[in-house]
């Protein structure tokens, strides 16, 4: 009966240990993970603790991040009741972002449960022109893709007809990119699409604007004339290439 007793004890610790595990729940809101929120925005988070037990112990909360809450000075942390403790990040930017942990300890067990916060930048374009119609010949044109962000934190991509537009000859960016001039504007060339994506960099928002010169028949006229080289070039490259 002793060496029975003795080989039940580890299982009734282990048991115990178990249901002390279980004695708390901790869960953060708004449900959704991560939270996801503009440059500007407030953003709310609330911990809250459930306990299944009847013992008195009220929990210690505190709320932490990696490198500190108060880097940008706009996270502010609120003791709404003895269970729940709430964060507010105010205004909020870009290096507000990162993983948000809510950490309560009764006695000497420690609880834990984290959040991801994505802050991101909006990217709005200024100019909202989409279609210069006719452009007369030798012109300069400008295309802006400027937008509400700040021009050193953004990269904007130029490209026409799907093809890479590197500054040179008659092509030549302003404003760190975010502006192209077509200098000695001739519509049977120039005509047609133009689009630049802007990315920024801190957040990983993008966004994409397409820019439309020259009427119909020009547009036509080029996106022939691009159809008919590329046909030529194919044609040529297999004659040569089996020769």
């Amino acid at each position: 009966m002793t060496k029975l007793c003795l080989l039940l004890l580890p299982l009734v610790f282990l048991v115990s240990y178990s249901f002390a595990e279980e004695e708390i729940t901790i869960s953060i809101s708004p449900n959704a993970n991560p939270v996801q929120k503009p440059i500007g925005h407030q953003i709310s988070l609330v911990c809250s603790i459930k306990k299944t037990d009847s013992n008195g112990e009220k929990p210690g909360m505190i709320w932490k991040k990696h490198g500190g809450l108060d880097r940008t000075g706009n996270v502010e942390v609120k003791k709404l009741d003895d269970y729940t403790l709430g964060l507010i990040i105010r205004n909020s930017s870009v290096e507000d972002s990162g993983v948000y942990y809510c950490q309560a300890q009764v006695g000497s067990k420690v609880y834990m449960n984290k959040m991801d916060v994505i802050v991101f930048e909006d990217i709005v374009f200024r100019d909202k022109q989409l279609h210069f119609g006719q452009v007369l010949a030798t012109a300069s044109v400008n295309i802006s893709c400027e937008v509400s962000a700040k021009k050193d934190s953004v990269i904007t991509y130029w490209t026409r007809h799907g093809k890479q537009i590197l500054e040179g000859g008659k092509h030549k960016f302003y404003s760190r990119g975010s502006i192209l001039e077509i200098q000695n504007y001739q519509p049977e060339q120039d005509a047609g699409q133009y689009t630049c994506e802007v990315f920024h960099v801190s957040s990983g928002s993008s966004n994409t604007k397409t820019v439309t010169l020259g009427t119909t028949g020009e547009k036509n006229y080029v996106a022939c004339q691009q159809m008919c080289n590329s046909f030529c070039t194919d044609v040529h490259n297999k004659v040569f290439t089996n020769n």
